[in-house]
Parts: structure tokens; sequence; C-alpha cells
């Protein structure tokens, strides 16, 4: 979908953006940033864009009011009138400012990038990159002083293998958005601003969305509700998440009496999926569907749910990979203790 290899860094602007929550101010260069040399352009080059690995997309929020300073109409001019660019960059740091405003806020850079000649979809267009540069590392410098090796260090540096936070919007979909590619490593604890109050963005509804929210809910269903807690025993709880992968793997569309019918089975578990979904569903303003085509992408990515591992106490673990019907728990009276008694067909 996305191709760097045509790819230019055309103009750069460089902002300092501090924490407005403890009054630390933004700093505003005065003029854009020039590449001097070739191995800075390489290493700005890998750190702007090598990131961007997820497949998921994203778009402008239009059913929000936008500001004219808001983030879409400051891309909107830079793309429209490239001249434009450092005057709305200043704008964006303003911007950046004024909505990341949180205790947990941290200060940090943030790079604006005119990107030329960006493949988005097997077509060439042009792309602006908003970047923010937050975690600081320590390096380590081992050199040479006469006859042996000294070793020094520098505090502040930034890891370019590590982007904070950072998004590529593409001069496409205009209509609709934009199309947008996201880096956001925004802990849970912390509010979504770079998302949700400065950028303003929604994931796109699209095949790939749709899939890894429905398997995301099956695996929260499995964490938070087939608990023992609840009577469900861990095996069924594997087993559960075990058949939801299965299906997505081997099926090219998702229907939902289908799922339940192969998936579920259980009326009383269901009943129970259907309340927990809807729940999960409103929370995160994410739309039913009872069909849609299922993104064997987004199936790849949740095998990291299929886990499949029972451990017992420090001395045992059982590796489920299929079948959990073919191990049973019980109680052994006279030992006082719980056991799982597993079948299966042949040795290897």
């Amino acid at each position: 979908m996305i191709n760097h290899s045509q790819t230019q860094i055309e103009r750069i602007a460089i902002h300092k953006v501090g924490s407005k929550h403890e009054g630390q101010g933004f700093e505003l260069s005065e003029s854009e940033f020039e590449v001097q040399d070739e191995t800075t352009h390489d290493i700005l080059y890998t750190f702007f864009l090598n990131p961007f690995k997820a497949l998921d997309m994203y778009q402008f929020n239009l059913d929000t009011p936008s500001s004219d300073n808001s983030a879409l109409n400051c891309v909107t001019r830079m793309l429209e009138t490239p001249q434009s660019f450092f005057a709305e960059s200043k704008k964006l740091a303003e911007l950046l400012y004024d909505t990341a405003c949180y205790e947990e806020t941290k200060p940090g850079e943030l790079y604006v990038v005119f990107f030329r000649n960006c493949e988005f979809n097997e077509e060439l267009c042009n792309a602006i990159g908003i970047f923010k540069s937050e975690r600081k590392d320590t390096f380590m410098r081992v050199y040479q002083n006469g006859g042996n090796f000294d070793i020094d260090h520098y505090n502040d540096g930034i890891n370019v293998k590590k982007m904070d936070k950072g998004c590529l919007i593409f001069n496409t979909n205009q209509e609709t958005g934009y199309a947008i590619k996201l880096i956001d490593n925004t802990k849970a604890t912390e509010r979504p601003y770079w998302t949700d109050y400065f950028l303003n963005i929604k994931p796109v509804a699209d095949n790939y969305f749709t899939t890894n929210n429905f398997l995301q809910i099956c695996k929260e269903f499995s964490e938070n509700v087939l608990t023992e807690k609840n009577n469900i025993e861990r095996n069924e709880q594997i087993g559960f998440m075990n058949n939801s992968y299965n299906y997505f793997k081997n099926n090219e569309f998702y229907d939902e009496i289908d799922f339940k019918k192969t998936v579920l089975q259980n009326p009383e578990i269901i009943e129970s999926f259907d309340e927990f979904k809807h729940d999960f569903e409103q929370a995160y303003e994410i739309p039913a569907r009872s069909e849609f085509e299922i993104s064997p992408d987004a199936v790849k990515k949740s095998k990291k749910y299929v886990r499949g591992v029972i451990k017992l106490d420090k001395n045992f673990h059982i590796y489920v990979h299929a079948k959990p019907d073919y191990i049973e728990k019980g109680f052994d009276d006279e030992r006082k203790l719980k056991f799982y008694r597993v079948f299966f067909e042949e040795e290897s």
C-alpha cells in the first residue's frame, strides 16, 4: 500500500514544545531546518519513515467542527500552498502546546516535514509528516586514547529507532479526511491528546479495522467474562480464543449467525457475548456489523491473542494448540489436589 522508495524530504521545521501544565512554554524556530549532509538526511529519513509498519489507517474526524488553526486546516493549507509550510508549522506547534496540557504530558521536539513523491495505493502524492520526540536516551562512546580505550557518554540524545508520536498525512482522500498513518506510544494510563485533541483523527472503518476490533472484543470477552470466577475453566477460555481465531483464519467472510453457531454454541455464552460486544462497541464508538469481509492481515496480527498455555503452580505448563475439549479438570479427594486429564489418539 505504501512505498517510500521515491519519497523525498523537501522541507523540515523544528520547534520545541514544553509542558503547558508545568508552565514551560514553547519555542518556535526562526526559519526552516536545512539538511547539510547526506548522512543527516539518511538518519532523518529513517527516523521519520521507518516506524510506520502497522496496516491500520486513520482519517481526520470531519464529524466535529474544526477551528481555522486545527491540524486539518493547517495541513490542507500546506498541501495546497507549500509556500505557507513554515508559517503553518508554527501554528501546529502552538496547537500542540494548547492541547497537550495535562500533568502526564511530556515536553519534546515537534518536527513538521513536507514529503514529495510518497507512493500510496500505487499513486504518487505529497504528504505532511508531523512527529514528536519525547524520550531521551543516554548514549555511550568508546574511543581510543593513546594505547588505551576510554568511555564517555552524553545524555538527552534521541534514539532514531524510537518514534514517540507521529503521523503521515497523504494528499489523497481529502473529501473523507485524508489518508493517515499513525504512531502513538502514549501509555494506556495517559490521555490520548495526540490523536483525539491535537490531530482529531479516527480509524478508517475498513475490513482491517473491523476484523481487528472484533478479535479484540473476543480477547476482552475471554479475559473478562470467561473466567473461573464465572465458572468457566481455563481450557474452555483457551478453546474459545482458539476457535475464534480459527474461524477468522479459515473463512473469507464473517457472518454473525454462523459465528455463534460454530464458535459460541452455548445459548448462555451467546447472550453474554452479545451484551459484552454491544457495551464494547458503545464505549469505543465502533459501528456494529453482522457481516463483513475478513482481513487476513488483521487475523495474522491477532495470533498473539492465542496463547494457549495453562500454568500449573511452578511445576507444569500445558500447551493447548487445539481441541480443548480433550482436556478435563477435576479434584482428587485423596490427595486434595486439582488435576487435568488429557485425552489423545496417538503419541508422537
